[in-house]
């Protein structure tokens, strides 16, 4: 272009026409300065107008991660409420198991508890039925005959202490037996005065009686208290497991939301992340676009500086130069654009500055 300009500024030279020269230099200066300025215009405000892209891009790509850590605390929320639900539901469980196993046990403690009283009242009873036949037996004693006989009240006192029901039996069976004996043939001992003995022992025989109608009583009592204590702690724990199985419904319900509200929530995490890479994305291609508008700037700066340059030095040249030495100066001219030297222009007060020609030598 800048030779192309030289050589219209050469054709018109050529045509003595030198002030349209002058003033078609002055225009090309002018137009150069024009584009060289609108380019920067232009540049300056592409550049801002794409800065402050860059900027609201990163920006709002701030601002998304922000909110996406907003939806990772959202999921992890979601999963720690998940993993809390899902232990009390297993407690929930858990406790349903444990009071059955409960009712289980107390029933098992019950049924041999009840099989204990029934045994307890079946030997009190028979007991009873023993001091009936013992004392009894006592009123056709004679003194001789009451040695024998305290001696079988003293063991049988003992072994109903020691709870041997089965040899207090057998023990019975042995005194019923030795009433068929002939006590007549044994001999007489002084104990003192037999009815005073035989008080002695029926009362002792009437103490026991009425511990074992008191201990009959208070084991009927206590089977009563057991009953009732065992209905109510059934009860209480039917209410409870009532309010359990409730509660194991609701939280197995809550927990299907929680799952779906896991979900949505993982995918919001998923499609915020998404679109900060977008953002991102794009905030680098909007760098990369402002470089590569530099780039084209730069150059484009450079080559209209450089045009612009020329045709200043040229301007000056043909003002100040050519004007008082037109036809060297054409010739000059049209020397360097043939690439022809001459020694004596190069020496000469009107010679070209070495830039102006260096450029057109170089176009």
């Amino acid at each position: 272009m800048k030779t192309l300009l030289l050589l219209l500024v050469v054709g018109v030279m050529c045509q003595n026409e030198v002030d349209t020269v002058e003033k078609l230099l002055a225009d090309l200066k002018g137009a150069s300065a024009v584009e060289l300025t609108a380019l920067n215009t232009d540049y300056t405000v592409s550049k801002n107008l794409k800065e402050n892209i860059i900027f609201n891009l990163g920006k709002a790509y701030q601002e998304q991660n922000f909110l996406c850590a907003s939806r990772d605390k959202s999921v992890s929320d979601r999963e720690s409420d998940i993993d809390k639900t899902n232990k009390y539901i297993a407690y929930l469980q858990k406790r349903l198991v444990d009071n059955s196993n409960r009712i289980h046990t107390l029933d098992a403690n019950r049924c041999t508890h009840s099989s204990n009283y029934i045994e307890r009242v079946k030997n009190d009873n028979m007991t009873l039925r023993l001091i009936i036949f013992l004392r009894n037996s006592l009123q056709n004693l004679d003194n001789n005959q009451l040695n024998r006989y305290g001696a079988y009240v003293e063991k049988f006192l003992t072994m109903y202490k020691q709870a041997k029901i089965s040899e207090l039996v057998e023990l019975a069976h042995e005194f019923a037996d030795t009433m068929f004996i002939d006590w007549n043939q044994v001999t007489p001992s002084s104990q003192g005065n037999i009815n005073t003995v035989k008080g002695q022992l029926i009362e002792m025989l009437n103490d026991m009686e009425r511990y074992i109608r008191e201990q009959i009583k208070n084991v009927q009592n206590l089977e009563i208290a057991t009953g009732v204590t065992l209905a109510d702690f059934k009860g209480a724990i039917d209410i409870e497991n009532e309010q359990i199985n409730y509660d194991l419904s609701s939280e197995q319900k809550n927990l299907i939301k929680l799952e779906e509200q896991l979900v949505q929530a993982r995918l919001a995490a998923v499609n915020c992340r998404e679109k900060g890479v977008a953002l991102q994305q794009q905030q680098q291609r909007a760098i990369e676009d402002l470089k590569n508008e530099e780039i084209q700037y730069n150059k484009n700066k450079a080559r209209l500086q450089e045009e612009l340059n020329l045709f200043t030095d040229v301007y000056r040249i043909y003002s100040t130069q050519v004007g008082t030495s037109e036809d060297k100066f054409k010739q000059r001219v049209d020397d360097y654009v043939n690439d022809r030297k001459v020694d004596s222009y190069e020496r000469s007060q009107y010679s070209l500055s070495d830039a102006v020609r260096k450029q057109v030598q170089n176009e």
